[in-house]
């Protein structure tokens, strides 16, 4: 009888242990914070209420224009009724000086940075200026790899601490088409042909633009620096090329017949001249076109303001309605694969055949190699 009685006990006792264990163990079907599975209506509803409390967002930006300030701030404060203010810097170095001297003073006035990804990636990040932005990506037709181009998020980085927006895509060679014949170029490497001595200006590779993108990829997407270094060394010495540091003066030169042909174009400059009816078509490159994010990147400080209303605002930025604001208003197509492009120029468009090369952290850090080595070999070329 003791012993029946005794095994009731450590039954129950045991019962009892496991019961508790049970409440304070996590449940399996807990999610990360970020990600669809921590997703639901009433999530996100609760979302935009505790955002409206806060009622504001702090953008801080470089080259987005007026334009594309006013249009973000109408489209998110009629949906939201939530403000965007935005304190624009006329240069990434200048963004750069204002976030460092204010962290180290412990001062987080911004939410959100919207520039180039030269300035986020190389500079910020490196400088520990950056928080982490994918746990604030959580609605489902945000972070789901088939809204975008390649089927994968545009992460910059490998911390995925910054995210590309845009889709600017180079069209590295252009040419005047009263003097080269359609076809006649199809490759870098047909820049070589003994016709083409002396008629060729080459955008300068030696100062930020779509010059020295166009021997960055060569370098790090085509070919390797050996082979893009004698490259550059023939274009000069064999077939006599020019350099020009002027964007407007390159297209130009192309468009007048000063040129044949014109090497690592503005996509600014050559849109407009082709908006004026210029003579003057680009190549689509057997290799491949390089597409970089222009200043359509965006990342987060280390600790946020308004943390609520800055989770709204990059999940309805990244989303195809905030993504068709956003495009249409900078002038380039968004990565986004759901939002319409065509009111842009179709020269600018990617053609269904092109391999395309996106701008990543590697081609990012990889500028300061190809500054260094195109100046040294157009010094050495001029001196």
């Amino acid at each position: 009888m003791k012993i029946m009685r005794w095994s009731v006990l450590m039954c129950l006792l045991a019962s009892i242990v496991i019961t508790a264990y049970a409440a304070a163990a996590p449940a399996a079907s807990s999610t990360k914070a970020s990600g669809s599975g921590a997703f639901s209506e009433k999530y996100w509803n609760t979302l935009i209420s505790d955002a409206k409390k806060e009622g504001t967002v702090v953008i801080y930006n470089t080259a987005w224009v007026p334009q594309v300030r006013i249009s973000l701030a109408q489209a998110f404060k009629e949906k939201y009724g939530i403000n965007l203010e935005f304190s624009p810097f006329a240069r990434g170095a200048e963004l750069l000086a204002k976030v460092n001297t204010e962290q180290r003073a412990g001062l987080y006035l911004a939410d959100v940075f919207g520039a180039g990804a030269g300035t986020i990636v190389a500079s910020m990040k490196p400088a520990g200026l950056l928080g982490e932005i994918e746990p604030l990506l959580i609605h489902p037709e945000v972070i789901d790899g088939k809204y975008w181009r390649g089927g994968k998020f545009p992460f910059l980085d490998k911390d995925k601490n910054a995210v590309g927006m845009i889709a600017s895509v180079q069209r590295n060679i252009i040419y005047n088409t009263s003097l080269v014949k359609k076809g006649e170029i199809n490759t870098y490497k047909d820049l070589l042909k003994p016709q083409f001595k002396g008629k060729i200006t080459v955008n300068d590779p030696r100062v930020s633009g779509s010059g020295k993108e166009v021997f960055l990829h060569l370098a790090l997407n085509l070919w390797n620096m050996d082979e893009t270094k004698a490259y550059l060394v023939q274009l000069i010495k064999q077939q006599e090329a020019v350099i020009e540091r002027d964007n407007r003066q390159h297209v130009e030169g192309v468009s007048r017949g000063k040129y044949a042909i014109g090497l690592g174009p503005d996509p600014d400059a050559l849109a407009s001249y082709l908006k004026m009816g210029a003579p003057v078509e680009a190549v689509l490159i057997k290799e491949g076109v390089f597409v970089s994010q222009a200043a359509g990147c965006i990342a987060i400080p280390t600790k946020l303001v308004h943390p609520n209303a800055t989770k709204l605002f990059l999940n309805w930025l990244l989303s195809k309605e905030g993504q068709t604001v956003f495009a249409t208003s900078f002038g380039n197509p968004s990565l986004r694969s759901d939002v319409s492009s065509t009111q842009f120029n179709p020269t600018f468009l990617l053609q269904p055949q092109e391999k395309v090369f996106l701008a990543s952290e590697a081609s990012i850090l990889f500028t300061n190699d190809i500054t260094k080595a195109t100046k040294e070999i157009i010094e050495e070329v001029y001196k």
